[in-house]
C-alpha cells in the first residue's frame, strides 16, 4: 500500500522530465530575443506626444516596439522617445484607454491620440471549451482581472473575488488559514448553506481551486446563467469558475518577483467579566440555589474549596493562610498578580483570587510572509511560463500554522505551422499544522476567569479537567495534530489545424492528491491512553477529450463558430484508516508505537467514479449585431442505476447589439454600446455516491458472537439526476465613449429532483435514504456599473459598484395532505392577521431558513409586577417550585390569552443574506494608486447563542459577560433592567426560565426554530440581531517607481504596496464578526491584516 502512496513522486518527476526535455529540444534561436532578428533592419529614433481625445498630454503612457516588451514611459508633456525599425510597428498602451499599434513607415515624429476605453468590447471572454469576444457574449458572464482582485495573499483565491462579482457570495465561517469559503452563486441550489459550490475550472480542466497559487491567475471568468453553465451539464447547476492562468508571452524573457509581509491583529474582544465581576454576579446567584453550599463550595468557577492544584483559582483568604501560610500568600499577592474581595455570599469574608485572560494567551498577532518568483518569455514557435511560490501564515489564535509551496510550468511550442502542442505541471504541497477549531472562541471565552491556566511547575492546567470542555493551552501542549497535502496536476495538448480555421485538440490531464492526517495526543490526566491516529486518502482523476472548433464566415456578415467534443472522467479514490491506543511512550507518535489496535476505528475504503460526455455548441451573430448560441450536453454517469444513467443539458442565448443599428448613429455621442441579451438553459447535478444507488454493506460487525456483514446505507435505484433549469433577460449599457458602463441581469431559476437525505422512521433500519425530493424556486436581480468619474492629466478616479437581490423559495414538495404539504413547521399567532397560522419547516411557496423565537419585552422590576404575569407553559410554576419574581424575563403574550406557549413565539427574521453589493474607488495620481474596496450585505439574521449561553445562566462553568455584571442586570427588587436575573440552571427550568428557551422544551414542536432543520436555537428576541453589514474590505496605496536608474538596471514595473485588509464593519450585530450564517457558536474570527508588498520585473 506505501507503494502507491509513493507513485505521484513518479509521475511528478517523469513530467518535470518530460517538460524539460520538450524545452531543451527547441533550437537556440527560438528563444532568441525578437531585438536580434531586426537587428540587420533599420533602426531610427521616433519622437512624439501621446494625448487623450480632448488633446491632453498623457503621463507615464507606455510606448514600445511591437515584439518587444521593454518600452519607454512618456513624460510629463506626454513626449516620448525611442528607437524603432524603420518598418515595425510601435505599441502605445494607457490605463483606461485602447491600446493602439501604428506603424513607423519611416517617420521620424509621431503623434498619437488614444479614445477612452472603460470597457473594452473586443476584450475576450473565457467561456466553457473556448473564448469568444466580450461583443457577442450573449449570457450571464462576469470578468475580473488579476490586477483587479484583492491584494491580500490568501490560500483560496475565492477569498480575494470577495464583492468582485455581483451575486457572488463568499463567505467565510473561519478566519483559521487554509480553510476555504463558502461560495454561492446566485443563491445555490440547497437549503444547507455552504454546500452548493461551484464547479472550478482551471486552463480548461476541472480541478480544485483550494491551495491554488494567486500569483499564477491571469483572470477570473464567473458563469452564473444556464446558458453559459449547460455545456458542463451534470457538474455546473451551482454556476462555474474559470480561471486562466499566466502563459508566457512573445517577447525577451523575463523574471518577476514579489514579496510580501503581513501582520494579523485581532481587534476586537469578546466582552468577557473579570474575575471579580465574575464572583460577584455567580456567589450572589449561587445564595438563591435549592442547594447553595453545592455552588458555593463545590466544584464550581466560584466554588471556595479549592487548593494550589485545583483547575480553579478561588478559596477564602484566610483558609489558605492557614494552609500555606501568611509569606506565600503575601507572595501570590505581591508579585502573582493575585487579588482579595469581600465575599457577596458571605459578608465578612474575604475572596483570594487570580484573574485568568483566557483571550490574551489565546490571541496572538503572527507575521505571514509570501514569496513569489516567475520566469517566461517566447517567440514565434513557443512560449514559457515557470513559476515558484511560498506561502506562510500563522493563525492569530495560537495552534494553527499553515505552510504552502507552488510550482506551475506552462509551455507551448509550434511544432509546425498548423501543430502547437501545449502542456503544464503544477505541484503543490502544502501542511497545516494545528488543532480543529470546535468553536475556538467560545471554549477559550466561555471558560470562567478564575480557571486555572498553569500548573505550579509551569504545565497547562485541563479547565474542567473533560475532554470536551478543557482549555486551549492544554490542547495545544500536549496533542500534536496536522494535515498534509501533496497535489499534482498535469496537462497535455495538441492544437491541430488541418484546415484553415479548424482546430482539433486533444487533451490528457491527471490530477493526483495524496491527503496525510497525523493526530497524537500524550500522556496527561485528561487523555492517560496515547491515542494516535492516521489516514491516507489518495484520490486519482484521470479526464480525456477532444474538441474540435471550427470558424466561418459566409458572405461577409454571417459568422459562424462551431464546436463538438467529447470528454471521458476516471476517478480512483482510496482512503485508508488506522488508530490505536495506550501508547509506549510520548516520543513515539506513530502507530508503531501502540499497544493496542482500535478495529472500530481502522478501515480502508476504495471507490470509483466514471463520466463520459458528448457536447457541442453553435455561435451565430449576422454582422455583429444579432447574436445566438445553442448547445447540448449529453452525461453518462456510473453512480446513477442502469435506468437513469444519463442527462441532457440544452441551453440557448440571444442578443441584439442594438448601437451597431444605422438607426442609432444619432445617439451614439451618448449612448455607444447597448446589447440587449436573453437566455435559457439547464444544468445538473450528480452530487451522490455509489452507495447511494447500490447500497453498501460493512464487515466487522457481530451477531450472536458471529462476525457479520452488515446493509449500512439503504440503496435506491430510482434516483433521477437533479436538475437546474435557468432563464435570464439582462442588457449592456456603454455612455460616453464607454466612460460609464451598465450590465443589468433579472433571472428565475428552478431547482427540481432536488438529491438530499431523507429521514426514515427508526423501525426501518436504517436513519436515512437519499432520494429525489421537490424542488427551490430562485428570482434576482443583478447590476454593476463601472465609470470613470473624473480624468485628467495626473490625477484618474474610477469607480466599480455591483448590486445583487435574490429571493428563494420551495417550488414543489410531495403531496402529503398538509396545507402547501408542509413538513414539520407549527403554529403561532398573528398579530396582524389576528389570527393563528402555520409558519416554519419547509412549505409550498415559502422562503426558507426561518428563524423564530420567543419575544422578550422587559424584566419584571418587583415580585408583585411578576404576579400578573401570565401563565407560562414553557417553563411552569410547578416545574421551579415557585411563580415569575422580580427579575424574570417578561414573555410577550402574542394571542393575549393569558398563556405563554409555542403559540407566542414569532417570526424573527430568516438565516439567509438575500441581498449583498460592493462598492469600490480607485484614484490614480501620477505614480499613486490608492484602492478603497468596500462590500455589504444584508436581510438576514443571527443567533447569537454563545451571548445567550454566558449571559443566561450559571450553566455548570460558563463565564459571564461583562453586561451581567453591570446595571444592566437586574440584581434587586425595583431595578429596572434589560437582562434578566443570573440564577443557577438547577433552580430554573435548565436554564429556560429567563434566556435559552430552547424549541426541545415543553410543548414546543420538532423543526420548529429550526436553523438548520434541527430543534436548537436560544428562542430569545434579546440574542437574535440583524445580519445586515458594511465591511471596509481593503484600503491600498501603491506607488510605481519610475527612473532611468532602474531602467539602464534592467528594472521594471517596480511597486511598493501598503494596505489594510478587514479594517472593519458597521453593523448592529454585536459579535466579533457578522460574516456568520445562521449561528454564532464562538467560530475562528477573521483577522485585520496590514500587508506590505515590493514587486518588481528583471528584463
Amino acid at each position: 500500500m506505501l507503494n502507491q502512496f509513493c507513485n505521484f513522486r513518479k509521475v511528478y518527476r517523469y513530467a518535470t522530465v518530460l517538460l524539460a526535455l520538450g524545452m531543451a529540444m527547441q533550437p537556440a534561436e527560438s528563444y532568441a530575443s525578437p531585438a536580434d532578428k531586426t537587428a540587420t533592419q533599420a533602426v531610427i529614433t521616433v519622437k512624439g506626444q501621446v494625448s487623450d481625445s480632448s488633446n491632453e498630454p498623457l503621463i507615464g503612457a507606455t510606448v514600445r516596439v511591437k515584439g518587444h516588451s521593454d518600452g519607454v514611459m512618456t513624460d510629463i508633456d506626454g513626449k516620448f522617445s525611442i528607437s524603432a525599425p524603420a518598418n515595425g510597428t510601435i505599441v502605445v498602451t494607457y490605463v483606461g484607454m485602447t491600446t493602439r499599434e501604428i506603424p513607423v513607415n519611416g517617420r521620424q515624429k509621431i503623434d498619437i491620440t488614444l479614445d477612452n476605453n472603460a470597457v473594452n468590447l473586443d476584450d475576450v471572454v473565457v467561456i466553457g471549451y473556448g473564448t469568444q469576444s466580450r461583443a457577442t457574449v450573449t449570457s450571464a458572464i462576469t470578468k475580473v482581472k488579476a490586477e483587479d482582485m484583492a491584494v491580500m495573499p490568501s490560500n483560496n483565491v475565492m477569498s480575494m473575488l470577495q464583492g468582485k462579482v455581483p451575486g457572488m457570495q463568499v463567505n467565510f465561517s473561519s478566519g483559521r488559514p487554509g480553510v476555504s469559503p463558502a461560495v454561492t452563486i446566485r443563491g445555490g441550489t440547497t437549503t444547507t448553506p455552504g454546500s452548493d459550490a461551484p464547479l472550478y475550472i482551471i486552463d480548461g480542466v476541472i480541478r480544485t481551486i483550494t491551495d491554488l497559487n494567486y500569483a499564477d491567475i491571469e483572470s477570473v471568468e464567473v458563469l452564473k446563467d444556464a446558458a453559459s453553465t449547460a455545456i458542463y451539464g451534470a457538474k455546473a447547476a451551482n454556476g462555474i469558475v474559470m480561471i486562466t492562468t499566466k502563459q508566457g508571452k512573445k517577447g525577451a524573457g523575463r523574471i518577476s518577483v514579489s514579496y510580501g509581509l503581513s501582520i494579523d491583529h485581532q481587534p476586537k474582544r469578546i466582552p468577557i467579566s473579570d474575575a471579580r465581576e465574575y464572583l460577584s454576579i455567580t456567589r450572589e446567584a449561587a445564595t438563591r440555589a435549592y442547594n447553595p453550599d453545592k455552588y458555593l463550595n463545590g466544584s464550581f468557577g466560584m466554588s471556595t474549596n479549592n487548593v494550589i492544584d485545583s483547575y480553579v483559582n478561588c478559596a477564602f483568604l484566610d483558609d489558605w493562610i492557614t494552609r500555606y501560610g501568611q509569606g506565600y500568600v503575601e507572595n501570590l499577592l505581591t508579585n502573582r498578580g493575585w487579588e482579595t474581595m469581600e465575599d457577596p455570599a458571605t459578608p465578612g469574608k474575604m475572596l483570594l483570587f487570580k484573574n485568568e485572560d483566557f483571550q490574551d494567551n489565546l490571541m496572538r498577532n503572527p507575521i505571514n510572509h509570501d514569496f513569489n518568483i516567475n520566469f517566461s518569455g517566447g517567440n514565434d514557435r513557443g512560449t514559457y511560463y515557470m513559476s515558484l511560490g511560498y506561502l506562510k501564515q500563522d493563525g492569530i489564535v495560537i495552534g494553527n500554522d499553515y505552510d504552502r509551496w507552488s510550482f506551475t510550468a506552462n509551455g507551448s511550442y509550434k511544432v509546425m505551422d498548423n501543430v502547437t502542442v501545449r502542456s503544464s505541471v503544477n505541484y503543490i504541497s502544502r501542511k497545516f499544522v494545528g488543532l480543529n477549531e470546535n468553536n475556538v472562541m467560545a471554549r477559550a471565552s466561555l471558560m470562567p476567569p478564575t480557571t486555572r491556566q498553569y500548573y505550579e511547575d509551569g504545565r497547562p492546567a485541563p479547565g474542567e479537567n473533560t475532554a470536551s470542555f478543557r482549555t486551549r493551552l492544554h490542547e495545544v501542549y500536549y496533542q500534536s495534530k496536522y494535515n498534509a497535502v501533496d497535489r499534482t496536476n498535469l496537462m497535455a495538448q495538441l492544437d491541430w489545424e488541418p484546415i484553415a480555421d479548424l482546430h482539433i485538440r486533444p487533451q490528457f490531464s491527471f490530477r493526483l492528491d495524496n491527503t496525510k492526517n497525523h493526530q497524537f495526543e500524550r500522556a496527561n490526566e485528561v487523555q492517560k491512553s496515547r491515542i494516535a491516529m492516521s489516514t491516507r486518502d489518495m484520490n486519482k482523476n484521470y479526464q480525456y477529450e477532444i474538441v474540435a472548433n471550427y470558424t466561418k464566415t459566409l458572405w461577409n456578415k454571417n459568422n459562424f463558430d462551431f464546436m463538438l467534443g467529447y470528454n471521458h472522467t476516471y476517478t480512483d479514490d482510496f482512503d485508508s484508516t488506522i488508530q490505536g491506543m495506550n501508547g509506549t511512550s510520548d516520543k513515539i507518535e506513530t502507530i508503531n508505537g501502540v499497544g493496542e489496535l482500535d478495529l472500530s476505528k481502522t478501515s480502508t475504503i476504495q471507490s470509483y467514479k466514471k463520466m463520459s460526455s458528448y457536447f457541442g455548441r453553435i455561435n451565430y451573430n449576422f454582422d455583429m449585431k444579432y447574436l445566438i448560441s445553442l448547445s447540448l450536453r449529453y452525461d453518462g454517469s456510473s453512480h446513477f442505476a442502469e435506468k437513469h444513467k444519463y442527462g441532457v443539458f440544452p441551453g440557448i442565448s440571444a442578443g441584439w447589439n442594438m448601437h451597431r443599428e444605422a438607426f442609432f448613429e444619432r445617439l451614439t455621442p451618448v449612448v455607444n454600446n447597448l446589447k440587449i441579451r436573453g437566455s435559457w438553459g439547464k444544468a445538473g447535478n450528480d452530487n451522490l455516491k455509489l452507495e447511494n444507488t447500490q447500497g453498501k454493506y460493512e464487515a466487522g460487525y457481530n451477531y450472536g458472537g458471529e462476525a457479520g456483514i452488515l446493509n449500512t446505507v439503504l440503496a435506491n435505484s430510482g434516483l433521477l439526476w437533479e436538475e437546474t433549469t435557468s432563464a435570464d433577460l439582462g442588457f449592456d449599457l456603454g455612455l460616453f465613449n464607454n466612460r460609464i458602463s451598465l450590465t443589468f441581469d433579472v433571472y428565475r431559476k428552478e431547482t427540481s429532483n432536488r438529491l438530499i437525505d431523507k429521514k426514515l422512521h427508526s423501525e426501518s433500519g436504517f436513519s436515512k435514504i437519499k432520494a429525489n425530493y421537490g424542488s427551490l424556486i430562485t428570482k434576482g436581480i443583478e447590476t454593476s456599473i463601472s465609470a470613470t468619474a473624473i480624468q485628467t492629466r495626473d490625477f484618474t478616479w474610477d469607480i466599480d459598484a455591483g448590486f445583487a437581490f435574490f429571493r428563494t423559495i420551495v417550488g414543489k414538495l410531495p403531496n402529503n395532505g398538509a396545507p402547501r404539504n408542509r413538513i414539520n413547521g407549527g403554529v403561532i399567532f398573528d398579530e396582524k392577521l389576528g389570527k393563528y397560522i402555520e409558519v416554519g419547516g419547509l412549505a409550498e411557496g415559502e422562503r426558507f431558513g426561518a428563524q423564530f423565537a420567543f419575544k422578550m419585552d422587559g424584566v419584571y422590576a418587583t415580585d408583585e409586577e411578576a404576579a400578573g404575569a401570565p401563565y407560562d407553559k414553557i417553563v411552569h410554576a410547578t416545574r421551579l417550585g415557585q411563580g415569575k419574581v422580580g427579575g424574570d424575563a417578561i414573555w410577550h403574550d402574542f394571542d393575549k390569552n393569558g398563556i405563554i406557549d409555542q403559540y407566542d413565539m414569532y417570526l424573527c427574521g430568516y438565516i439567509n443574506p438575500d441581498r449583498m453589493g460592493s462598492f469600490n474607488n480607485t484614484f490614480r495620481y501620477k505614480n499613486f494608486t490608492l484602492r478603497v474596496m468596500t462590500d455589504f450585505s444584508g436581510g438576514n439574521v443571527i443567533d447569537n447563542r454563545f451571548r445567550a449561553q454566558a449571559n443566561g445562566n450559571l450553566r455548570h462553568n460558563y463565564a459571564t459577560l461583562h453586561e451581567t455584571a453591570t446595571s444592566a442586570t437586574w440584581h434587586k427588587q425595583g431595578d429596572i433592567a434589560t437582562i434578566p436575573r443570573y440564577d443557577c440552571n438547577a433552580d430554573l427550568g435548565d436554564g429556560k426560565r429567563n434566556h435559552v428557551r430552547g424549541a426541545n422544551g415543553a410543548n414546543c414542536p420538532l423543526g420548529f426554530t429550526s436553523t438548520y432543520g434541527s430543534n436548537e436555537g436560544t428562542s430569545n428576541s434579546l440574542y437574535i440581531s440583524k445580519g445586515d453589514y458594511l465591511a471596509f474590505r481593503e484600503v491600498s496605496l501603491t506607488y510605481m517607481l519610475r527612473n532611468k536608474f532602474l531602467q539602464r538596471n534592467h528594472l521594471d514595473n517596480v511597486t511598493l504596496t501598503a494596505a489594510v485588509y478587514n479594517l472593519g464593519y458597521i453593523t448592529a450585530y454585536e459579535g466579533l464578526t457578522p460574516e456568520i450564517i445562521g449561528a454564532d457558536l464562538g467560530q475562528y474570527p477573521r483577522p485585520r491584516s496590514f500587508l506590505f508588498t515590493l514587486n518588481f520585473t528583471l528584463k
